[in-house]
């Protein structure tokens, strides 16, 4: 830090002897506080002078580098974008025995030139033809499809054949009659199988159609749901009536089984009924008011066999 002699000593225009003058009033005689009010006053004016030509140096700097740096991009740019110029190559003059050569090559390969010209040609035409090779594969692809829902709707129709049903099926006269008793109406064959040994174990309790074997859903109604369960009644094979079973609809997967459960020991235990695992039967559905029925018919049951008769009551087993 500099003296208070040294600081006197600088021309500054009679600013600091004004400065003495008002610290030493402030200070009164008092020599080392004069000092100090002296350097609160001074040093941070010094201090600021000093970082304020530090900051110019520093500018002039900065811009001495960009122009420097500007320049010797221009001079790169510059070299990049200089081109030597082509010499031009005088051609060597041909012999006339070799000129003499050369056309006669020519016009002796004319003849495959043309047929080249005419292969290219070709490939052309070649070329123009497969976008309609592309449309006729589309076309081509059209008719499959075409064909193959005509086969799905033909599979549809010929369900019937699929299953033996051809002859549309008819519910046997017995069970008509037993129905126009109840007055039952909106009779429909659900579906159509081979009774498994699973339907005849007393331990499952079920007898089950598959999705596959199932000929018609729209004997259901809006009010029914099967999923919770359809409370209907059954008339047996032998013709017999049984109450309180149960309608459901069972889903596996991706697939799903009508079921009658609730008292179906009952009907395959009964002899008369004639069931047993590889017999074939059909399940037909009618409504009685608004309650679902159901009638099992076994096809392998001889109607003169049987031992129930239209006489027969409602059993509540």
């Amino acid at each position: 830090m500099r003296s208070l002699e040294e600081l006197k000593s600088i021309d500054d225009g009679g600013s600091f002897d004004l400065l003495v003058k008002e610290k030493e009033k402030a200070a009164n005689g008092d020599e080392p506080l004069k000092l100090e009010l002296l350097t609160d006053s001074v040093l941070p004016g010094f201090i600021d002078m000093h970082y304020r030509k530090a900051m110019e140096r520093k500018r002039l700097a900065d811009e001495a580098f960009r122009k420097e740096t500007n320049i010797n991009n221009g001079l790169q740019f510059r070299f990049l974008n200089f081109k030597i110029p082509k010499k031009t190559r005088s051609r060597v003059p041909v012999p006339a025995i070799v000129q003499d050569t050369i056309s006669k090559l020519e016009s002796q390969n004319s003849s495959s030139v043309k047929r080249g010209f005419v292969g290219v040609e070709e490939e052309d035409e070649e070329i123009e033809k497969k976008p309609l090779v592309k449309k006729q594969r589309k076309a081509d692809h059209s008719l499959e499809k075409k064909k193959k829902k005509n086969k799905t709707t033909i599979k549809k129709k010929n369900l019937d054949d699929q299953m033996g049903l051809n002859p549309r099926p008819v519910i046997p006269q017995q069970f008509q009659d037993e129905i126009d008793k109840l007055n039952g109406t909106d009779v429909m064959l659900v579906g159509q199988k081979t009774m498994t040994s699973t339907d005849m174990d007393r331990h499952q309790g079920r007898f089950s159609i598959p999705r596959g074997k199932v000929r018609n859903h729209a004997f259901l109604r809006e009010e029914d749901d099967p999923t919770e369960g359809v409370k209907c009644s059954l008339i047996q094979p032998c013709l017999k009536v049984l109450t309180d079973l149960e309608f459901k609809k069972w889903t596996m997967n991706t697939t799903f089984s009508y079921t009658l459960i609730k008292k179906w020991n009952s009907v395959a235990c009964n002899e008369e009924n004639v069931l047993q695992p590889g017999c074939l039967v059909q399940l037909w559905s009618f409504r009685v008011g608004s309650n679902l029925w159901f009638a099992l018919v076994n096809l392998n049951l001889k109607r003169e066999d049987n031992v129930g008769s239209s006489s027969t009551g409602i059993t509540n087993i």
